[in-house]
């Protein structure tokens, strides 16, 4: 029964679970970045093969530096516009 007293099961508050999917929101789009950062760069070293010779260690590494740019500059973002949604705005 849903009105049950006896029911004890801890209820999540709304602003919990909201804030759960914000950083749910944020991880699932910094994956996207990185994809989106290594396969552009493993195109771009499949084009200029003859002049850019790099090792695929290289291409993870600057995939994960994009990556953390990417990140930061959607986070700052999020943040701005949760700012603005808690303003009234």
């Amino acid at each position: 029964m849903p009105n049950d007293p006896s029911d004890r099961s801890p209820r999540i508050p709304p602003k919990t679970v909201a804030a759960l999917l914000r950083v749910l929101q944020f991880l699932v789009a910094s994956a996207g970045f990185f994809a989106w950062w290594m396969a552009v760069l493993l195109l771009i070293s499949l084009i200029a093969v003859n002049v850019w010779h790099v090792s695929f260690e290289q291409i993870l590494f600057l995939s994960l530096g994009l990556t953390g740019v990417s990140a930061a500059a959607y986070l700052f973002i999020m943040l701005r516009r949760a700012k603005k949604s808690s303003d009234g705005r």
